[in-house]
């Protein structure tokens, strides 16, 4: 058979959303205004938010994906929150301080993965220069350090050290996670900190619990240190690595290939050099009456009024989305608040803190024409995509349970949500990605869920689901 790809479709979708996206006026826009109609109560939803603290380099906008309710009716709507970062001009290049705690249990052994990782390694260090600090930790039974945080100042003797890792033993993240993060605690070091994680396997030895790796990979998150992932071959934890980049304020990639692994490891490293924005999170509180249904693609932290997530670094040329579905209550005509939307986070130019805001609000409207003509595209786009990625990840799980058979409705589900909002927002290009998902249905139907084919199409999946909800 052959296996689908989403990089493509990805990839596409983005260019068309630049293509179609709204020139931004100020941080705090939600969208343009509709026309105002004779006679409608209504008001716009512009509403100026001044900068709280340090203005920083990294904007907010915040939309629903309609903005005019009927008023009689109460229901629910995509909430979308983006943060952007401004690219970066091509000679900006940040000083990295990386740490890369490398796997070495038996299981690297197999498949040219342990001289891939090797050869990546190298590479990477011959892309250091003498500002940046280099540390390689292996895991297997045990953490070890082989190369001690150092500034790259003879990258030759750095890649010889890391051409003499061998595989063999178990698999204790966690004691490679610790000596990676140790390395990277100096505090007199400045720049990008970055701790990237390789794996084949299962965590079996030390802390193997999601939940507490999860939480290591994010205690020193403040101290300016950051958490990527690599999950290479089919037998690791894609739901753990994932958890633990998400604590952590990096990114999680499924490697398919060990020759994948120095585009992936250039990738990062261009990605660390460019960072606009760390320990990005985002609040949102929301007044009486509007309630949280889900939040998309994130593990948010819950509270009584409202939700944070934690988005970590952003780069340079990057925009982050959240989508949550609220339910707005019913209002009297006029203007109903249904969020405030704080950003906070460490500038990476000036290390100040910094903070932006947005409201976010809801007409209250008598008048169908007003309803109808406050569709924000834009929004729905985000809102479609991410709702179906929701369901992707879901059809990915029942696969690995064995039920073949909710996996098929999930994929047969998300491809009608897409065409159904392909209408609704008129955005052609949601129906390119309702192609994409019956492709994927395909893949799923042509494997067996306990084979390597359907095991890369559940971690394939997974990590499409991602992309699309964020």
């Amino acid at each position: 058979m052959q296996r689908w790809h989403l990089t493509l479709g990805l990839a596409g979708t983005a260019v068309l959303a630049a293509m179609i996206a709204p020139t931004v006026q100020a941080r705090f826009v939600a969208k343009d205004p509709v026309d105002p109609i004779p006679g409608d109560p209504t008001v716009t939803t512009r509403v100026p938010v001044p900068p709280k603290g340090f203005d920083g380099a990294l904007e907010l906008t915040a939309a629903l994906d309609q903005d005019a309710l009927l008023q009689g009716s109460g229901e629910d709507r995509y909430l979308v929150i983006e943060v952007t970062a401004p690219d970066m001009p091509g000679d900006v290049r940040r000083p990295v301080n990386l740490a890369v705690v490398m796997d070495t249990s038996g299981s690297m052994a197999g498949r040219g993965k342990i001289d891939n990782a090797r050869m990546a390694a190298s590479e990477l260090i011959s892309q250091l220069g003498p500002e940046d600090t280099f540390a390689l930790v292996s895991f297997s039974d045990r953490g070890r350090t082989v190369v001690s945080s150092q500034h790259v100042t003879d990258p030759a003797r750095l890649q010889r050290q890391a051409a003499g890792i061998r595989p063999g033993g178990g698999t204790n993240l966690s004691g490679g996670l610790q000596l990676g993060l140790d390395a990277l605690s100096d505090p007199s070091l400045t720049g990008i900190k970055r701790v990237v994680i390789l794996s084949d396997g299962m965590a079996n030895l030390g802390v193997t619990d999601t939940a507490s790796l999860a939480r290591m990979s994010g205690e020193q998150v403040e101290a300016g240190i950051s958490v990527s992932a690599m999950g290479l071959g089919l037998d690791y934890n894609e739901d753990l690595l994932s958890a633990m980049s998400d604590a952590g304020g990096g990114r999680y990639h499924f490697v398919d290939q060990p020759g994948q692994l120095a585009t992936m490891f250039q990738t990062e490293l261009q990605q660390m050099t460019r960072v606009a924005g760390r320990e990005v999170a985002v609040d949102v509180k929301l007044p009486d009456g509007v309630r949280l249904e889900e939040v998309f693609g994130w593990d948010a932290d819950l509270s009584t009024d409202g939700y944070r997530v934690f988005l970590g670094d952003v780069h340079g040329g990057e925009t982050r989305k959240i989508v949550a579905r609220v339910s707005v209550p019913d209002g009297e005509l006029g203007t109903l608040n249904v969020a405030d939307v704080d950003l906070r986070y460490t500038d990476a130019d000036s290390g100040k803190a910094a903070e932006e805001a947005a409201v976010v609000a809801a007409k209250i409207t008598q008048d169908n024409r007003v309803a109808a003509r406050s569709v924000n595209r834009r929004a729905g786009v985000s809102a479609a995509k991410a709702h179906a990625g929701r369901l992707m990840d879901e059809s990915a799980r029942d696969y690995a349970d064995g039920d073949v058979a909710g996996n098929q409705a999930k994929l047969e589900q998300a491809q009608g949500l897409l065409r159904s909002m392909r209408t609704r927002y008129d955005a052609p290009e949601l129906d390119f990605e309702a192609e994409e998902v019956a492709v994927q249905q395909q893949a799923f139907s042509e494997a067996a869920p306990a084979s390597d084919d359907g095991l890369w199409n559940v971690k394939k999946t997974k990590e499409a689901a991602l992309e699309y909800a964020r």
